[in-house]
């Protein structure tokens, strides 16, 4: 994944519905390598151009896991919005409209859409490629982080630079 972060950490307070988050992810062949050996994702299509080409004609490459995008777009509420201290409650994909390999460029959009007592937000997420054709869409539920967290955040941050 390629991605240069700023670190971030919002509680609710923070947050506005219509807030975006734009990131771009882009998979090597290394990290479906690392993913699939971690995960125990054995399937052919991950590391075999053959297999991947019986279920994928036109595929110029193997296929890079749903799980291993899926995991990258989550740690992006970790990471940017909401930021550092969130916790995930639920996470709803869609099917991918077509298999995505290594080297290509996703564009992934975090749009918050609903903010909840108890620091509960919606998150809608959707994955274009770069010439902004739709490859996927999710809906989440993510937990900001709180106000003493937010503060805990603040001085760790402080104290590292």
């Amino acid at each position: 994944m390629t991605q240069p972060r700023s670190p971030r950490c919002l509680p609710a307070s923070m947050l506005e519905v219509g807030m975006r988050h734009i990131a771009r992810l882009r998979f090597s062949h290394e990290q479906v390598a690392q993913y699939c050996a971690l995960t125990g994702d054995s399937n052919a299509i991950h590391r075999d151009l053959e297999a991947a080409r019986l279920r994928f004609p036109d595929t110029p490459d193997i296929i890079v896991p749903g799980g291993l995008i899926q995991t990258c777009i989550s740690a992006l509420f970790a990471t940017d919005l909401p930021g550092d201290g969130s916790l995930g409650l639920a996470f709803t994909p869609e099917r991918f409209r077509r298999p995505i390999c290594p080297g290509e460029e996703l564009n992934v959009t975090l749009e918050v859409t609903r903010i909840i007592r108890g620091g509960i937000v919606e998150v809608d997420v959707l994955v274009e490629d770069n010439g902004g054709q739709r490859i996927s869409a999710a809906k989440a539920k993510v937990v900001a982080p709180d106000e003493a967290y937010r503060a805990w955040w603040e001085q760790a941050v402080a104290g590292a630079s």
